[in-house]
C-alpha cells in the first residue's frame, strides 16, 4: 500500500501533468490557431474538474491509509492483529466506502465532510486541519465545481455569486455570457489565473495535509 508521501506525491505528479497540458493549450488559441476561445473555455473546465478529481481522491485514499494505520483511529485501537498484512486496508475501505459501493459511493468534494469523517474514525488529533485562508479558497474551488458539474439552479446562482464578490468583483457586464470555463481561464485571482490559482491552492493544501 501507498504511503502518505506516496499518495501527496502522486497527486502533485497530476497537478504538474494538468499545469503542462493546460500551458500547451493555452499556447494554442486564437485567430490562426488550433482552437478558439470557446474551445478553451470548454477544455478548461475539463482540467479544472481533473484537478478536483484527484483531489477528491487524494483526501479518500489519505483517510483509508491512517484508518488502517493510524493506532489513534477506531480500526487500530479496536484490532492490534490481523490476519493478513492488507487487511486493515481492506477493512478500513470497507468502513470508509457507501454500504453499496460500488453501485453507489460517498461523496468527497467537501472538505469538511472529510473532516467531519477524520473525526469520528481517526479521533481529534488527525491530520486534516487547513488554515482558514486554504479552507475558504477550497469552497471558492467547489463552488466553480458545482457550476460545472451539475449545471443546477443553486449552482449556478452560487457561483454567480462568487464571481460577482471579492476577490473577483466581475461587473454585470463581465459576468453577462460568462461560463466557469471562461472564468476559469480569462479571469484572475490574487495576480494568477483562477486556474493558476486553484492548482497552486490544491497543491499547498495537499502539502500541509501531508508535509
Amino acid at each position: 500500500m501507498r504511503t502518505p508521501a506516496e499518495i501527496r506525491d502522486e497527486y502533485i505528479d497530476s497537478l504538474n501533468h494538468i499545469r503542462s497540458a493546460y500551458g500547451k493549450i493555452c499556447g494554442q488559441v486564437g485567430r490562426g490557431h488550433l482552437l478558439s476561445f470557446p474551445d478553451i473555455h470548454k477544455l478548461s473546465e475539463g482540467l479544472f474538474l481533473s484537478a478536483l478529481t484527484y483531489w477528491e481522491a487524494l483526501c479518500r485514499d489519505l483517510i483509508v491509509t491512517d484508518l488502517a494505520t493510524v493506532s489513534a483511529g477506531v480500526l487500530r485501537s479496536e484490532i492490534r492483529e490481523f490476519r493478513t498484512k492488507n487487511a486493515p486496508y481492506r477493512l478500513a475501505e470497507r468502513m470508509l466506502n457507501h454500504p453499496d459501493h460500488p453501485e453507489k459511493f460517498v461523496e468527497w468534494s467537501s472538505f469538511e465532510s472529510v473532516v467531519s469523517r477524520a473525526n469520528e474514525f481517526l479521533g481529534q488529533n488527525h491530520r486534516y486541519v487547513l488554515t482558514q485562508v486554504e479552507k475558504q479558497d477550497l469552497a471558492k474551488i467547489k463552488k466553480v465545481r458545482n457550476a460545472i458539474a451539475h449545471k443546477s439552479d443553486k449552482a449556478w446562482e452560487s457561483f454567480s455569486a462568487l464571481i460577482r464578490g471579492d476577490p473577483f468583483n466581475l461587473t454585470g457586464a463581465q459576468c453577462r455570457g460568462v461560463t466557469p470555463g471562461r472564468f476559469i481561464y480569462a479571469h484572475q485571482w490574487n495576480g494568477a489565473t483562477v486556474m493558476e490559482k486553484s492548482l497552486t491552492t490544491l497543491e499547498n493544501a495537499a502539502r500541509t495535509l501531508v508535509p
